[in-house]
């Protein structure tokens, strides 16, 4: 036996037309292709014009940015701030006064909601 591997005769390729080309009895000079110009093969879809602006729009466009979290509602906010408060009216042992205790932790919960935002 031999060592050289064989290779397989080499067989004439046949020109298929592109589905994008036009029609070769067309009058149209550009529907010409000169003699040595090869096709693509009808198994290749070629993008459209639409689809690679739209690609090329995607490449060159600004990241996306993070999703923002979720916004609380007026009644999460308003648990929030009671809790901070009443943590606050406990700590003083109920002596201070409580719309200061509600208007100081309004102010905490604000700046902690701004900072998860952020």
């Amino acid at each position: 036996m031999s060592s050289k591997r064989k290779t397989p005769a080499r067989t004439k390729t046949t020109k298929v037309p592109s589905p994008l080309a036009a029609p070769a009895t067309s009058q149209e000079p550009s529907a010409v292709q000169p003699k040595g110009a090869v096709s693509a093969p009808a198994a290749v879809e070629m993008p459209s014009p639409a689809a690679s602006l739209a690609a090329e729009r995607a490449r060159t466009a600004a990241p996306k940015l993070a999703p923002s979290p979720p916004r609380l509602s007026r009644e999460e906010r308003h648990r929030l701030i009671a809790k901070v408060a009443y943590g606050y009216a406990e700590r003083a042992g109920f002596r201070n006064n409580p719309v200061e205790d509600w208007l100081n932790a309004e102010r905490e919960v604000d700046a902690r909601i701004d900072r998860l935002a952020s």
